[in-house]
């Protein structure tokens, strides 16, 4: 999972960070800059990811699948990855998040795989 990380935090230079984090907080792997903590990146995106959940299921009777959030430092990106995964991205402020959710697409996928799999091996 950390080599999935590293290639797609290696594949735009607005991508400052990347988590895999399950649903609940717990961070599966990451690649960070030094000073980042890995549990608070673990515990806002489950918190982001409840908040956004529960939205879209009120207001738009949907499934949530992504959640950005924008401040003068970058983005924050969370995008679903399975029923019980997210892939958490902090980018620059002028990343194209259009480029960045694509890039991310890919990576998705794969966990989603490896999840299934670890699943069907329980």
């Amino acid at each position: 999972m950390f080599d999935l990380l590293s290639g797609l935090n290696s594949v735009s230079a607005d991508i400052e960070a990347s988590a895999i984090v399950l649903i609940d907080g717990i961070v599966i792997a990451s690649v960070l800059p030094k000073g980042l903590d890995e549990d608070s990146i673990g515990a806002m995106s489950a918190a982001l990811l409840s908040v956004s959940v529960r939205s879209s299921q009120m207001l738009l009777n949907g499934v949530m699948e992504q959640v950005s959030v924008k401040n003068s430092n970058g983005y924050i990106l969370i995008v679903r990855a399975g029923k019980e995964a997210v892939i958490t991205v902090l980018t620059k402020p002028r990343a194209d998040l259009d480029r960045i959710a694509a890039l991310i697409k890919p990576s998705a996928d794969k966990i989603i795989a490896h999840i299934n799999q670890l699943e069907l091996a329980a």
